[in-house]
């Protein structure tokens, strides 16, 4: 594959610049060449040589040179350079005996590296030239199926003569950290570590999917959130793990380049998501109110994070998470041993599957972020061991609990079972008193009803004889002013209004004699007999001039409207309600002043208003007046026993009608408002 590296004066520039930078502070050590011998696999940590391009410019010339010039330095172990927004260019020379095979195999980790450009000599070829060299591109954003070599990590074969050295240098670019080690096999050496590796990762997401089976069986049987929690944490380390691992690289080849970001990235971000999450559901009764906060703040983190890497923003946001689960690690520690007390016996696995994942997640992050090297047993993923280890405890916790928790729900049901028994005879011993108490009650009941129905049956005779005695004295006044009448023939002036006066109202009293005390109408307002149309305005009429003829001294002025139709009601009782609101009217009156009466149709009701003047009181006070037995405490010169405007109500309502009193400043107003007769319930008759 040929490679071609545009040379402008700019670019040439601040490359040259950069050189000579680090030809003055470079050190001058170089790394040994890495010897093969008899063993099958052989490591390149140790053997490395480092030069840093922070201007991600230079180009393979560009690097020859500065290897000629004694730029490179020597570093120990492997390539580990943390979140840094530099490519990293690594040199090492492999030599071999006769002991080693010609045809081996170059393999390279991390596989989430994003742009891995090897350059690896030709056997026999001037190492100073470009062309003396092969092109192999790699890296997670190269479509698998172009690789050399289909493999989880990146191989590439080499051919190593027993004369001559072989010079490799690497470009490493990532969005992510920055790191890079290798190893040298023979061919059954990688068969073998290949077939042992897709046998412990297989076995690792054995485990962990049935961890997550086990856990989405319990969250749908009992309906605890945490099981939910915990199910979609091991979800998310499935998915970092089926991406990281090289596992989607074997599966789906032609499309790993494009998802492996989303699902090693996105995957880290989920994990923190839901990590933090189960945390705090797991510590919610021992961790106070700042280390929850703390906890759904890291929740948030999470989020953004998954929600970077599709922007390109993941590597400023992945040291604040890293640095963020380093500290949540801590506190779960804290709140690990809190829960001890709070749930003794399982408390203990808690503890220590977060110790071991606290020694997991230390480990990975300090590497990644580059604070600590790549080191012995480079292969072995520590967070993957040790999260394995402490799902398992954890679910072997969770299953605890559930144990624990169907004990205390039997314990609970036993006692709410012997509960429920003294409850149900608590209850049978209440129905007995209950049942005794309604009986007595039922007997009292009944001789209070038939004391009632005697106390009626004489309160009627007593009506009757009423009636009766009052009929005979109204009958001799009535005669003697009769006479009175026909026998004086020259009358002093208002003579003849006072005995007309008196005539109304010994009719009056007749009237009411015969209809009411008679029928006993004034107790039972609910009785419905003589029910008519009434012509409104003739009745109003007739009951304004017997007012006025019985109390000539006093003005009654009543404003009739043309179009007042007809209403459905009894006269009598009408009449009674209507004389009780004028003659109030002129009881609570100053004695010179006109009673107003007024008559309008509103909205298919027609209002009557009787206004006078008056002391002035309050809407709760008017309200108060149609009470039983209630009187205006301010007038004192009228007998009565404050039965007048609750009686007016009464008939009112009968007639399906309204009646309120009102005051606005020295004028009271009565207003009476009654249906339609063609809108008023008929079935009064």
């Amino acid at each position: 594959m040929t490679i071609i590296f545009p040379h402008t004066t700019l670019r040439a520039l601040p490359g040259s610049l950069f050189l000579l930078l680090a030809l003055l502070f470079s050190t001058g050590a170089r790394a040994t060449p890495l010897l093969l011998g008899e063993r099958s696999a052989y490591d390149l940590a140790g053997h490395i040589e480092l030069l840093k391009d922070p201007t991600l410019k230079m180009g393979f010339p560009e690097v020859l040179k500065a290897s000629e010039k004694g730029i490179f330095r020597h570093i120990e172990g492997n390539l580990n350079n943390g979140y840094k927004q530099e490519a990293c260019w690594v040199r090492f020379t492999i030599e071999r005996n006769a002991s080693f095979p010609e045809a081996s195999w170059l393999r390279l980790k991390p596989n989430y590296i994003n742009e891995l450009t090897l350059y690896i000599q030709s056997p026999g070829k001037d190492p100073s030239l470009a062309s003396s060299y092969r092109t192999v591109r790699l890296g997670n954003h190269i479509p698998a199926l172009q690789r050399p070599v289909l493999h989880p990590d990146f191989v590439v074969p080499v051919v190593l003569p027993t004369s001559d050295p072989v010079i490799v240098y690497a470009r490493v670019f990532s969005k992510s950290s920055i790191s890079l080690a290798g190893r040298i096999h023979t061919t059954e050496d990688l068969r073998d570590f290949t077939n042992q590796h897709v046998i412990l990762q297989s076995l690792f997401l054995g485990i962990t999917l049935t961890l997550l089976v086990i856990n989405i069986i319990f969250y749908v049987l009992i309906r605890d959130t945490l099981f939910l929690y915990y199910s979609l944490y091991l979800l998310a380390g499935i998915i970092f793990n089926f991406a990281a691992e090289g596992h989607l690289t074997l599966l789906f080849p032609s499309i790993v380049h494009v998802v492996s970001d989303y699902l090693i990235y996105g995957g880290i971000g989920a994990n923190i998501l839901v990590y933090s999450e189960f945390s705090r559901k797991l510590f919610f009764p021992v961790a106070g109110s700042w280390s929850l906060r703390y906890m759904r703040l890291l929740s948030l983190v999470g989020f953004l994070t998954m929600a970077a890497v599709p922007f390109g923003y993941y590597p400023f946001i992945a040291p604040i998470a890293f640095i963020g689960t380093l500290t949540l690690v801590v506190l779960q520690m804290v709140l690990s041993i809190r829960l001890i007390r709070h749930l003794p016996g399982i408390g203990i696995f808690i503890v220590i599957a977060f110790a071991v994942s606290t020694v997991g997640y230390f480990h990975m992050l300090l590497r990644l972020m580059g604070i600590i090297p790549l080191g012995f047993l480079w292969d072995i993923n520590t967070v993957q061991f040790t999260s394995l280890i402490h799902m398992v405890l954890i679910s072997i916790a969770l299953s605890e609990r559930i144990r624990r928790s169907e004990h205390v729900l039997a314990e609970s049901a036993r006692r709410e079972l012997h509960a429920a028994k003294e409850t149900e005879e608590r209850a049978v011993a209440l129905a007995n008193n209950m049942t005794l108490e309604l009986r007595n009650s039922k007997i009292q009941l009944e001789i209070a009803l038939a004391s009632e129905q005697q106390a009626h049956q004489q309160q009627h005779r007593f009506l009757a004889m009423l009636s009766h005695e009052y009929r005979t004295p109204l009958a001799v006044i009535s005669g003697n002013l009769d006479i009175i009448d026909l026998q004086e023939e020259t009358k002093q002036s208002g003579y003849d209004e006072e005995l007309t006066a008196m005539h109304l109202a010994v009719s009056r009293l007749v009237e009411l004699m015969d209809s009411s005390l008679e029928r006993s109408r004034l107790s039972e307002p609910d009785r419905k007999d003589g029910v008519e149309r009434i012509a409104l305005v003739p009745f109003l009429s007739s009951s304004v001039r017997l007012m006025q003829a019985m109390w000539p001294l006093r003005t009654f002025n009543y404003s009739e409207a043309a179009d007042i139709q007809t209403i459905l009601g009894t006269p009598q009782n009408l009449k009674t309600a209507f004389f009780n609101l004028l003659d109030n009217a002129r009881k609570y009156s100053q004695p010179n002043t006109p009673i107003e009466v007024e008559s309008r149709v509103e909205q298919g009701f027609v209002a009557i208003t009787i206004q006078n003047q008056g002391e002035t009181f309050t809407a709760e006070e008017g309200e108060a007046f149609f009470e039983k037995y209630t009187r205006g405490l301010k007038n004192t010169d009228f007998t009565g026993a404050g039965v007048g405007l609750w009686l007016v109500r009464q008939i009112i309502e009968q007639h399906h009608g309204q009646v309120r009193l009102e005051a606005s400043g020295s004028r009271i107003y009565a207003t009476v408002r009654l249906p339609f007769a063609d809108e008023t319930v008929e079935d009064q008759a």
